[in-house]
């Protein structure tokens, strides 16, 4: 055989190598096009006009200015869906929405976020209540007693001898309402120059608070509806906690410091929470309006959903309207059938399969998504994370395929 011949069938393998892989590999885009710039923040699409990626620095002021500046059409698309039609009903006035969960958790804030709402007020023309009121707005939800919970959920852990390099993987679904669907999705970065941690926060137009959020250190958290098992009770005399989660994240380096500020607060509503970082480490917060307690994980792999598994809660363990227990069942076992080869894309393979059948009967080895109505809610993003790596995938199944963000290029100094 010649030299030639050698060489030709060696590219063919590489090649058939390649597309081999390819097939087996999550569908992804990582293609960042620059629409929009606003005293000196910047925006991105992803491939779509759904999901977009806004690259902030400054002060916390500035960085505010730069926010609003660049998202007011769906701050004010997000007021009309969500807040105006309680308005509307009359289950509230807009002065009273504004006094309880506008100017109460304003004035409760850190310096930090009343400069955020300060700098989205400035340049949107809203109230510093108008903004602080959006950005509560799903708390004011649940107050009405207008949702069944704030949003069902499912994430999951991964590291050690589970994954193929060692590190922190984690995915998040956020099922919620049909009605968020319409809106535009932001990834938020935040690079502040008072020497606290850069942030990316994953959230809709005018919601500030810590939903899906990495630092710049790998340290990461995300929040889940926990009032099925703590009680759909607000507290409209404590500060918001999920405004607290934010500042946790900007002053935190790991995990752990994150853990104990957890065990510092108390709650205005009850809720779960995923937490980990890039050494790695990894748990769950169960938290109601009393108390605030950690669960560790069994092994190297953790599925969290919306209910509380620790047994010293008194309480058994049980289902909710979005059968939270067997999504968590469905989780481990994807885990189990796939430990050390949990990478970024085969989390987007476990979270790309579905809970239920087109039909609504239950999926036969199936996962926890629901791109379909078929409970109390639906999958409306879901975000993947490598934290060695500082990249993260985001994804609406009913619109998009997988969006890749390298943060490394987001982060700025």
């Amino acid at each position: 055989m010649n030299s030639q011949s050698i060489i030709t069938r060696a590219l063919l393998l590489l090649v058939f190598f390649f597309v081999c892989s390819s097939a087996y590999a999550a569908d992804t885009s990582n293609t960042l096009e620059l629409i929009q710039e606003a005293k000196g923040g910047k925006m991105f699409n992803t491939g779509d006009d759904t999901i977009q990626v806004l690259q902030l620095r400054g002060s916390w002021f500035e960085m505010g200015q730069q926010y609003g500046s660049l998202t007011k059409k769906g701050m004010q698309q997000v007021w009309d869906a969500v807040i105006q039609p309680q308005i509307d009903k009359k289950l509230t006035t807009q002065s009273e929405a504004e006094e309880l969960f506008g100017r109460r958790t304003f004035d409760a804030s850190s310096h930090r976020m009343k400069e955020i709402i300060r700098g989205v007020a400035d340049a949107v023309g809203w109230s510093t209540d108008k903004v602080s009121l959006l950005n509560q707005s799903v708390m004011m939800s649940v107050y009405q007693a207008k949702l069944h919970s704030f949003a069902g959920c499912s994430s999951i852990l991964a590291w050690g001898k589970a994954t193929p390099h060692g590190g922190m993987i984690t995915a998040r679904n956020l099922d919620w309402g049909e009605s968020f669907l319409p809106f535009p999705l932001y990834l938020t970065v935040w690079n502040p120059t008072d020497g606290s941690n850069a942030l990316a926060n994953l959230n809709w137009p005018g919601m500030l608070f810590a939903a899906s959020a990495v630092n710049e250190k790998g340290v990461y958290a995300d929040l889940h509806d926990g009032t099925s098992m703590g009680g759909n009770i607000v507290y409209i005399d404590r500060a918001s906690f999920v405004n607290a989660v934010f500042d946790m994240l900007v002053e935190s380096d790991h995990a752990e410091a994150v853990s104990n500020r957890f065990n510092s607060q108390r709650n205005d509503l009850s809720w779960i929470w995923t937490v980990a970082d890039s050494s790695p480490n990894g748990f769950s917060v169960e938290a109601p309006n009393f108390d605030n307690r950690r669960r560790n994980p069994d092994g190297d792999t953790m599925a969290i959903v919306n209910t509380y598994m620790l047994e010293d809660w008194g309480i058994h363990k049980r289902e909710t309207l979005s059968h939270s227990l067997k999504r968590f069942d469905n989780l481990n076992a994807r885990l189990a059938e796939s430990h050390g080869k949990i990478d970024a894309n085969k989390a987007m393979d476990i979270f790309d399969n579905n809970l239920f059948n087109d039909d609504g009967t239950f999926k036969k080895n199936g996962g926890a998504t629901k791109p379909k109505k078929f409970d109390a809610d639906i999958t409306v993003h879901q975000i993947v994370t490598d934290l060695s790596e500082l990249k993260v995938w985001l994804k609406i199944p009913q619109k998009t395929e997988w969006r890749e963000v390298n943060l490394k290029e987001m982060f700025t100094e």
